[in-house]
């Protein structure tokens, strides 16, 4: 009953005896290691799975174990590289413990494959690096615009208000003309401001949600948009900003590389499977000529990492000469 319990589990179990020779070895460790149980059973566990320059401390670490002695092995849980039959290194969650039985001393090892877990975890340090550069380059491109727009515009009305104080006593027409010019200036300054604003978080989008923001999109965006379903509800602030760039960058994206027409969706849906759940799935398809890559630029790379940190995943499809499709999915 025991090693059916044992052999039913989804994580390697090995036992083996103080002197380090294999006593079980479960499917998931067959799986795990690429190694049938015939072939390890009695054998030195350390010569099967454990790297060359590891060996040495495993044993004295065994031997410590076996005599009763305290150490750092038994009954933590710590991360070890695992070797498979072609050299390749398993990076595994390992657990020891020391079991008693018929007058021996055993030890039980419980390992997980943590090779998706340490792949996640380079991939999430590598979206917030990318997370920073585009977040600097979005600093560097706001203070450009700024410079360029408004202040200059600022700095020309100061020059004029100037002006028209020195004028006001000797030539008050012309000190007049100077206000209005000023006024003038102002209301541009005003007006790429509010454009500059609107570029980072559309008024529209805060007042009356994602479906309102959507069509404005759409006209803006310079090709046929066709808007399909779009949820009518509100969604949490921080997945509308991210849907809303999502869409903007697609829509943009669509339109610089040729497209002449996409069509645009925001639908959720209730899953019922476990319990209630709702599943956002919002995206764009155009009939531009395909060929969109990941990994040739940091475009849709940003749009990815934008969409992961509020917790979503984000696809792109797009053979080449049949168009690109970005879908964008998130349980909300």
């Amino acid at each position: 009953m025991a090693t059916d319990i044992l052999a039913a589990a989804m994580d390697a179990v090995i036992i083996m005896d103080g002197d380090g020779r294999v006593l079980y070895w479960n499917p998931a460790a067959e799986r795990l290691f690429g190694l049938p149980a015939d072939r390890v059973v009695g054998r030195d566990l350390a010569e099967l799975v454990i790297p060359p320059d590891q060996r040495e401390r495993h044993r004295v670490g065994l031997a410590r174990a076996a005599a009763g002695r305290p150490g750092a092995i038994l009954g933590r849980r710590f991360e070890v590289a695992g070797l498979a039959p072609d050299g390749a290194s398993v990076p595994v969650e390992l657990t020891v413990t020391r079991v008693e039985r018929l007058g021996r001393t055993l030890f039980v090892g419980y390992l997980r494959d943590i090779t998706e877990r340490r792949r996640a975890i380079a991939e999430l340090r590598d979206s917030r690096r990318r997370l920073v550069t585009v977040s600097d380059e979005t600093r560097r491109r706001l203070e450009h615009d700024l410079h360029d727009g408004a202040q200059q515009q600022l700095v020309a009305t100061a020059i004029t208000v100037a002006a028209a104080r020195t004028a006001l006593d000797d030539d008050p027409p012309a000190a007049r003309e100077l206000i209005r010019r000023a006024g003038d200036q102002l209301q541009e300054a005003i007006a790429e401001l509010r454009e500059l604003a609107r570029g980072l978080h559309p008024d529209i989008l805060s007042r009356r949600g994602l479906s309102a923001a959507v069509p404005d999109l759409a006209r803006r965006s310079g090709i046929t948009v066709e808007i399909g379903d779009l949820e009518p509800g509100r969604l949490p602030p921080d997945v509308e900003v991210a849907a809303y760039y999502v869409l903007a960058e697609s829509l943009t994206n669509a339109a610089k590389h040729g497209a002449r027409r996409a069509r645009v969706e925001v639908v959720v849906h209730d899953v019922r499977t476990f319990g209630d759940q709702r599943h956002l799935v919002l995206s764009v398809t155009d009939d531009g000529p395909g060929g969109a890559r990941v990994a040739d630029g940091t475009g849709l790379r940003g749009l990815m990492d934008r969409w992961a940190a509020v917790g979503g995943d984000l696809t792109v499809d797009s053979p080449a000469g049949g168009g690109t499709a970005v879908i964008a999915r998130l349980d909300l």
